[in-house]
């Protein structure tokens, strides 16, 4: 049983309001997870990457205030190595599925999904159940899927699977020497 739990209901599940007669406490200290541990960045850096900071900007697929993650582009023709942004397990593989193209979902031990879109070619010797640590090679950057030019579309979803993206900037290491970062071009 919970330590204090007894003396606030009457045992059938009912608060008996006595909780709301003192001030509040806490019984142990909270706890900051990942907070103040970065991703490492999900393309290899060397020269010539620019960042759109286009979270909730328009996505090609979905309309206005749809885009549910950010996209790196090289500003050049070389090809470019897409690496693991966290210890993880590859969760998932797409192969030329839809307008994301080949994907990776790359997920870590408290569950959030790590997505990289339009890959080119996958790392030989990489499945679904694969443990990566950060900085393996996942594969290329590519343009596959309903991308115009290669580029990795990055998404970090917090539940996993579900739908509920969030903004990949603030945990990414910014500024990176030879990435620019754009300004941002989300809805508001």
């Amino acid at each position: 049983m919970i330590a204090g739990f007894s003396a606030l209901h009457d045992g059938s599940g009912r608060a008996t309001g006595s909780e709301l007669a003192g001030a509040a406490s806490a019984t142990r200290t909270a706890v900051r997870t990942r907070l103040d541990d970065l991703l490492t960045f999900p393309v290899l850096v060397g020269s010539g990457l620019i960042t759109l900071n286009n979270f909730g900007g328009r996505s090609v697929s979905s309309g206005a205030c749809a885009h549910r993650g950010i996209d790196i582009f090289p500003t050049d023709d070389v090809p470019r190595v897409l690496v693991s942004c966290i210890d993880g397990v590859l969760d998932g593989q797409r192969i030329l599925e839809g307008s994301q193209g080949n994907a990776w979902v790359l997920r870590d031990g408290d569950g959030v999904s790590y997505r990289y879109h339009h890959v080119g070619e996958f790392e030989p010797g990489l499945e679904v159940g694969s443990v990566v640590r950060r900085g393996d090679v996942l594969g290329t950057m590519g343009s596959t899927g309903n991308a115009g030019n290669a580029h990795l579309h990055f998404e970090v979803r917090p539940d996993g699977t579900g739908a509920n993206a969030i903004d990949p900037i603030p945990l990414l290491p910014f500024p990176i020497v030879g990435v620019v970062l754009g300004a941002p071009t989300g809805c508001s």
